[in-house]
């Protein structure tokens, strides 16, 4: 359950994200939950003082990222979910998500695909430095590296479903696997995300 302490610091939080990032969360909320889950969501922003209607989020508004952390810790909250269930959101959100549909639209080719990692995270993040580290045909694996984004700890096994997911959408038939090797909060200079893939 988010503290008080917890939320003050959130709300520090510098950097803004797309709107897009926002109302993947309650598309994921509604397909799981319905309308009732989604206003037990808002109903959390409310108590915490930080009032949020997620009907009024703007695809490609820019928002703080506080929003977008308080977000996933309240859908935590409600559903109390626990690390597997953010990572099974992530995995579940670039169905839903807006702009994943207009990069998958415009970059077919997977090289050309792999190529736009940064800008397609500049495009939902304005801080953060995304790239492509290592990419293992012949061991069935690649790493994306995130720099220079300390942001909170709920938004690492989220991303672990998310980009499995998004990898999985773009450019590999076979079954996937995901984990962080590296995080920020556990003492490293980055976080580093390995997608595994059975050959």
């Amino acid at each position: 359950m988010l503290t008080k302490k917890e939320f003050q610091e959130i709300v520090k939080l510098e950097g803004q994200v797309r709107g897009s990032a926002l109302n993947t969360d309650a598309a994921c909320i509604r397909s799981q939950e319905g309308r009732e889950g989604l206003h037990r969501v808002e109903e959390r922003f409310r108590i915490l003082g930080y009032p949020l209607e997620y009907r009024h989020i703007k695809d490609m508004g820019w928002y703080p990222i506080s929003l977008r952390v308080l977000s996933l810790c309240a859908v935590r909250d409600v559903f109390r979910l626990d690390e597997s269930d953010m990572k099974k959101m992530g995995d579940t959100a670039p169905k839903f998500s807006f702009m994943v549909k207009v990069f998958m639209k415009f970059t077919d080719l997977r090289d050309v695909a792999l190529d736009s990692i940064p800008g397609y995270w500049r495009m939902h993040y304005s801080i953060g430095d995304m790239k492509v580290g290592e990419i293992n045909e012949h061991m069935g694996y690649m790493t994306f590296q995130l720099d220079n984004f300390r942001v909170h700890p709920i938004l690492c096994s989220y991303f672990e479903g998310y980009f499995r997911r998004l990898l999985q959408f773009g450019f590999v038939d076979e079954q996937l696997g995901s984990y962080e090797t590296k995080c920020v909060h556990r003492g490293d200079a980055l976080h580093e995300y390995r997608i595994n893939w059975k050959k």
